[in-house]
């Protein structure tokens, strides 16, 4: 039988979560989501759409989860050795299904993913603050655990905005010399952001390093700021990686 949620609700009848292809859940990221990004190496492990009880074979919403950015980071106890934290990468609804769907699927797919690995003893999620603080993820029951600052560089000719982790791995050379270069040409604004990281207990053994905090106040938007640089060590890197491109 397939391994799937069904949710009734009064203003959009029955709702269907079920696991889907990965190949689905990137296109639809790609395509809807804010960021349009997708990162291979750690997202998609386990996915989930959003469907409509009589409209079976079109997906309206899907839910991504992936691996965190250092899986072996040293952030939690649990007593069972295979224990891992389960990163919620992306999530899409459209916006036929309303803000209020967003809540639903996240926590059916939290049901999901339960079932598919019972060694993940949470689930990570981080709130961009340039959308807001995460009031969703308070909706949902998620704990929360304080926000960082990370910077993101906006190109002014293209107005895409780049995560600061393109502009220093080196170990990504063809993102790292286009941003970059870029960056050295003046082509580049930098902002602050706020990131907001709330976590969803699967485990009541599960013990996280930081202390939980009460929930932020609603905040919202970005600050431009100066990011100073070493530029001589960045061209260096630039000529060093395309040396061995040519070569």
């Amino acid at each position: 039988m397939e391994l799937q949620i069904i949710k009734h609700t009064s203003s959009l009848g029955s709702l269907v979560i079920k696991v889907i292809d990965k190949s689905l859940a990137k296109e639809m990221v790609i395509k809807n989501h804010y960021s349009h990004k997708w990162n291979d190496g750690g997202f998609g492990k386990f996915n989930f759409g959003i469907f409509k009880i009589d409209e079976p074979n079109k997906c309206l919403g899907c839910s991504v989860f992936g691996y965190m950015k250092n899986p072996k980071a040293k952030i939690f106890e649990h007593p069972n050795p295979h224990a891992w934290i389960c990163e919620l990468n992306r999530l899409w609804v459209d916006d036929t299904l309303g803000k209020n769907t967003e809540t639903i699927f996240i926590s059916a797919s939290i049901k999901l993913l339960r079932k598919l690995d019972p060694n993940i003893v949470a689930v990570q999620s981080f709130a961009d603050g340039r959308l807001g603080c995460g009031t969703i993820y308070k909706a949902a029951n998620f704990k929360y655990y304080g926000f960082h600052h990370t910077r993101f560089l906006k190109n002014i000719r293209t107005s895409e905005m780049v995560h600061e982790q393109l502009f220093t791995n080196t170990t990504s050379p063809k993102g790292y010399i286009r941003n970059n270069i870029a960056c050295l040409l003046g082509d580049m604004e930098v902002f602050q952001v706020r990131t907001y990281r709330y976590i969803y207990p699967l485990s009541k053994h599960f013990r996280f390093k930081l202390p939980e905090l009460p929930y932020p106040e609603y905040n919202k938007g970005i600050i431009k700021i100066v990011w100073k640089r070493d530029n001589q060590k960045i061209k260096r890197n630039i000529i060093s990686l395309l040396d061995k491109i040519v070569k």
